[in-house]
């Protein structure tokens, strides 16, 4: 979705959906967390509607994350207002990894919107998370002959929590 008269997209989001992300992600901590975001395409960005939290398969899941085929493939099929896709970095900062980047391909055409959240360290009681907005976009093809994969990249994108 392109920004109107040279604006950059937003990603809103309401604050009590923020707050169901972070619990699922303290909740599910040392391990990552992840789910699905639903909402829809706006004038000038996204709008989240709703988070659906979904199972963390992973073989190494305090490293890594795989949604469970199963609730995906639901979420894919049933869910009219798929956006976007949720997951944590327990212990690093809330910017893609390089396996986030690698993955991407796997999902990315379904989606627009790849957030992830981060525990900030505990200096009081009030546990916070520190959430990371990326709108995912198609990039450039390079002037290969052969056929390959579509690739994807991850653009910063603000977010406005309401």
């Amino acid at each position: 979705m392109a920004a109107l008269h040279g604006q950059q997209n937003m990603i809103y989001i309401p604050r009590s959906i923020e707050q169901e992300m972070a619990r699922h992600m303290f909740s599910s901590l040392p391990q990552e967390a992840c789910g699905v975001v639903l909402g829809e395409a706006a004038a000038g960005g996204m709008r989240i509607s709703r988070f659906k939290p979904i199972r963390n398969v992973a073989p190494d899941p305090l490293h890594h994350f795989v949604m469970d085929e199963v609730e995906w493939i639901r979420c894919v099929f049933q869910e009219k207002q798929l956006i976007g896709i949720f997951h944590s970095h327990p212990r690093t900062s809330p910017i893609p990894s390089a396996r986030d980047l690698d993955n991407l391909p796997s999902f990315a055409g379904l989606l627009r919107i790849y957030l992830i959240g981060s525990p900030v360290p505990a200096s009081s009681s009030n546990a916070r998370m520190l959430l990371g907005g990326y709108e995912i976009m198609k990039a450039p093809e390079k002037g290969s002959l052969s056929a390959s994969t579509e690739s994807y990249a991850l653009q910063p994108t603000p977010l406005s929590v309401t």
